[in-house]
């Protein structure tokens, strides 16, 4: 087989990739190499060259005497070719808290109680478990794939701490007192959709259908660090590219913004500033947070919305798959975070779905559909 047989393209975001067998490690277990995320099929046949070489000359792996610092930094710069820049900037940053405890000592010293010791202090000055448990991640991924060992370290273990989610009468407080304001189209589509911030701000009028009453997510609009750049790309993930219904008031609100020229329908951003330029996401967020505090509820950024928002739909019965296409999720992730009612609102849902006499429980019943748009519309009203 040719090698660039090998190398196939994604059909949703046309991205090159490959995978390529590396043999077996010391325990008998099966080794792959996966990469994806090249713009030219050319980049992606030079990474599948070297990988190769390595395989063939029976060093797959570095030298165990480099250090962890870097073994992890030569692992990174391997596969800046494939990442976001945004993902090989916060890998660094995750990567570099732990480098003042284990980042000078060799990979073949490395051990799974240094480690778990490494995460116990940066746990003591103040980083929470779900920072610790990406590091983790990161540093497992880099150590195995760079040495072909396991890391032997236990996970940090899941917070315990509620994830703060606004309250059914917090999201109408909201509402009621954007009513007024110029971005009101915005907010309320944000709290009838769940849409992610650079989803919201990537939206053109070509992706709106009046008359369908649908709306198309193709892009997101995100910041780049460290330069802070904006710029447009897919979203997040397959899943993300999605069309959604829209319930009357959401649709008639939009549609009274809607530009007349046909220009502004097929390049116009859907949400610009007064001057018309686009908004940039972090503008976004500090501008909820601020009508958020003006509305005498908590600026917990507008991202909450979408827990917001799966966590009722699920409660009204909806299935997972209907909530996670309407969201852009994962169904596995989904499930894995919602189905159990949080304290925060679980309150409020046991009044709301308490059955009555004779009738039935929604889960009980057929599966709704979460792009109902009367349905959608109705958990605000």
């Amino acid at each position: 087989m040719a090698d660039v047989d090998v190398i196939a393209r994604d059909p949703e975001n046309g991205l090159f990739g490959f995978r390529v067998e590396l043999g077996r490690d010391r325990s008998g277990a099966r080794m792959q190499a996966r990469r994806s995320g090249f713009v030219t099929e050319q980049a992606a046949l030079v990474e599948y060259r070297r990988l190769s070489r390595q395989r063939d000359a029976q060093q797959p792996r570095p030298r165990l005497s480099d250090t962890v610092q870097t073994l992890c930094e030569d692992w990174l710069d391997a596969r800046e070719q494939e990442l976001q820049p945004n993902t090989v900037c916060n890998y660094h940053c995750l990567l570099n808290l732990i480098y003042r405890y284990v980042g000078r000592v060799r990979a073949s010293r490395l051990s799974a109680r240094m480690t778990e010791h490494a995460y116990q202090q940066l746990g003591a000055v103040g980083y929470s478990r779900t920072t610790l448990r990406t590091l983790h991640l990161v540093l497992a991924k880099a150590f195995g794939e760079q040495t072909g060992r396991t890391l032997g370290a236990h996970k940090p273990r899941e917070t315990d701490a509620l994830r703060p989610v606004w309250t059914l009468a917090e999201a109408r407080s909201f509402l009621d007192h954007v009513a007024g304001d110029r971005l009101y189209p915005l907010w309320r589509l944000l709290l009838t959709t769940g849409l992610r911030r650079g989803e919201l701000r990537g939206l053109k009028w070509c992706d709106l259908e009046p008359d369908l009453a649908t709306l198309t997510i193709r892009r997101q609009r995100v910041v780049e660090d460290p330069t802070s750049l904006v710029r447009d790309k897919p979203p997040k993930s397959h899943n993300g590219t999605r069309t959604l219904l829209l319930d009357p008031t959401t649709l008639a609100a939009l549609t009274t913004i809607r530009p007349r020229a046909k220009a502004a329908l097929v390049s116009g951003y859907m949400f610009t500033g007064r001057h018309g330029q686009p908004l940039r996401p972090d503008n976004l967020s500090n501008r909820f947070n601020q009508l958020a505090t003006a509305a005498g509820v908590r600026p917990l950024g507008p991202h909450q919305v979408r827990h917001l928002l799966a966590s009722n739909l699920l409660d009204l019965g909806y299935g997972i798959p209907e909530v996670a296409e309407r969201l852009g999720h994962d169904p596995a992730t989904l499930m894995r975070r919602w189905t159990t009612p949080w304290p925060t609102w679980s309150a409020e849902c046991r009044v709301r779905r308490s059955p009555g006499p004779g009738t039935p429980h929604p889960r009980q019943g057929r599966r709704k559909r979460a792009t109902s748009p009367a349905i959608v519309s109705g958990a605000w009203r």
